[in-house]
């Protein structure tokens, strides 16, 4: 039985089932090697309190579940596009536990997304790359957010990209 689809703010207490759950998207929808070391530094940077002179990457982490027993997440960052000064949200990840996926965990997630975007005055960019449910997952956002895009991925065999590799079948 799942909780109630309520996103709350992470905290370091939540740190080995933010592992749990990323590693579990990662292996559903991961395109490239994990460098644990990197994961790392982003999760330091998000839930452990940053000193004032440090001008670095910020951004929020929310979850839904009991400390111990997360069922879903969101990780979503201030970013900028290269051609651009103006701000945006960028979310890296939303993630629902499989166990967990006929609740309202993923339009929770997205609407907290929303939120953010709200509570900061700025845009949010996000999207969806997977290779498993994608159309689902597509159909889910399109009822949410406004369509701006589309990603597609080429790769060259031994590029070690899981998705989008010259090997896949494509119609």
């Amino acid at each position: 039985m799942t909780c109630a689809s309520i996103v709350r703010i992470a905290t370091e207490a939540d740190r080995l089932e933010i592992w749990r759950l990323f590693l579990q998207g990662h292996r559903e929808n991961g395109m490239f090697d994990l460098a644990v070391e990197k994961v790392d530094w982003w999760l330091n940077r998000m839930l452990c309190p940053l000193p004032e002179w440090d001008t670095g990457p910020r951004g929020a982490i929310g979850v839904i579940g009991d400390i111990g027993k997360l069922e879903g997440l969101v990780f979503v960052t201030f970013g900028c596009y290269w051609y651009s000064n103006q701000r945006h949200l960028e979310e890296f990840i939303v993630y629902t536990d499989p166990e967990c996926r006929q609740s309202g965990h993923a339009k929770a997630l997205v609407n907290w997304m929303k939120d953010q975007s709200i509570a900061t005055g700025l845009p949010l960019v996000t999207g969806i790359i997977s290779n498993e449910r994608t159309e689902a997952k597509v159909r889910l956002y399109s009822r949410m957010l406004p369509k701006v895009g589309a990603f597609f991925l080429w790769s060259p065999k031994g590029s070690g990209c899981v998705i989008g590799s010259s090997g896949y079948a494509a119609a």
